[in-house]
């Protein structure tokens, strides 16, 4: 536990008088003056008489006006005070919200002395530049996580089997296989689940790989057809972008004056075709898928690619960054696990150098900590899995949209 240089000034904002009570008492006792306020509107006239406050708990549901009511409204008129939401009914959508609209913090009730003290403690690192004085947390016993593209200190490695299968699933073969058996562990691949169409050469389920067994091409042909089918994409793009002979604007300066799909719209002619305009329609939009898995990445880009999407895949850190600083995309699809590297680690150096660039965060360890913790890194959203083809597609265009707006 951390300790405090000082003491804060709090405003608690919650309609039960009992958990107005129980703050103030934990609070008092830890050295902070609290005021208690059991209505929105009273908390703002408590802040338009003296808006020295610290920090500001609030209660997400009150009636009439909630916490995010309030957050908006502080976050507006007195942007230096830090909000902490809590809430007796935590769902990581309500998390990702309030986080997007200016939350510091984010407490699901009930909770205990020390998880309000914690909450509180983070608040104050947050807000206060970091100096001698500024409090530092005891060593923390979780791996080291070095920034993609740097080498680990040796002693900071994890001691992991080299046989591992998964880093969400950290088995390693000899104990699958002895639960199992090894042609199981054969096709586990880098996935906890087994496909027995899945294909090692191209990294991607294959018919071929069901029907034939081995591939035995020096490449993929799956993966070359797609090479020179974004080869022929990029050439048209790139030459001859004229709409039309008797109007010579090209595809971008058109797109860029009205829209992409106006554009896509008109085709050859200088008339947008009302059957082929549709604003929402995302054809050509590429995205980088980031999973380790290939199995889950091969799944993600096929489900996008029948939507008109253009895909590509890097299973690794360093393979994300260097596609992502070498070529332009849409979208950056983003694994939360990798074996070189965190994707809450990698997200602030994709921000920095792609700031506009929107990124949507994937796991399967979903958890209130880790959305609020993406969102206040620069996600732009945050998707669990398991997901259905029509939620990672809905989730991208909303992405997409959102960073466009």
């Amino acid at each position: 536990m951390l300790t405090l240089a000082k003491t804060m000034r709090v405003l608690v904002v919650d309609d039960e008088q009992a958990v107005c009570r129980s703050v103030e008492k934990i609070l008092i006792r830890k050295g902070h003056t609290v005021e208690k306020t059991q209505t929105v509107a009273d908390a703002v006239g408590a802040l338009e008489a003296n808006p020295a406050f610290d920090i500001i708990l609030a209660d997400l549901m009150m009636p009439q006006i909630g916490g995010l009511d309030l957050l908006r409204m502080a976050h507006r008129r007195w942007p230096a005070v830090p909000v902490v939401i809590m809430t007796g009914y935590a769902s990581i959508a309500s998390a990702i919200e309030a986080t997007r609209a200016g939350a510091i913090g984010y407490l699901p009730k009930p909770f205990t002395p020390d998880e309000l003290e914690a909450a509180i403690e983070r608040t104050f690192i947050v807000m206060t530049p970091h100096t001698s004085a500024t409090p530092v947390a005891k060593a923390s016993s979780k791996p080291v996580v070095a920034p993609v593209g740097l080498p680990v200190p040796a002693a900071t490695h994890p001691q992991r089997p080299s046989d591992i299968i998964d880093v969400d699933m950290p088995f390693d073969s000899n104990d699958v296989a002895a639960a199992t058996s090894a042609e199981y562990v054969q096709h586990l691949t880098r996935s906890d689940m087994t496909v027995i169409d899945f294909c090692d050469l191209g990294l991607r389920t294959c018919k071929r790989r069901r029907s034939k067994g081995v591939c035995q091409q020096p490449e993929c042909p799956l993966v070359v057809s797609e090479r020179k089918k974004d080869a022929l994409i990029s050439v048209s793009s790139a030459v001859g972008d004229r709409i039309d002979v008797d109007m010579p604007f090209s595809f971008a300066e058109v797109a860029g004056a009205t829209s992409g799909a106006y554009a896509d719209a008109l085709g050859r002619g200088d008339m947008a075709v009302t059957g082929r305009w549709n604003p929402n329609k995302t054809t050509g939009r590429r995205v980088l898928v980031v999973d380790d898995e290939a199995v889950v990445a091969s799944s993600m880009r096929r489900s996008l690619n029948r939507r008109g999407f253009r895909v590509d895949e890097a299973f690794s850190g360093n393979d994300a960054l260097n596609r992502i600083l070498n070529e332009m995309y849409d979208l950056v699809l983003l694994d939360m696990r990798m074996p070189d590297s965190s994707g809450l680690e990698l997200l602030p150096t994709i921000k920095k150098h792609r700031p506009k660039l929107p990124v949507v965060m994937v796991t399967g360890y979903a958890s209130i900590d880790t959305a609020v913790e993406a969102i206040q890194r620069g996600a732009s959203d945050y998707m669990a899995k398991p997901f259905t083809p029509d939620e990672l597609c809905a989730t991208a265009n909303r992405a997409i949209r959102g960073a466009a707006a």
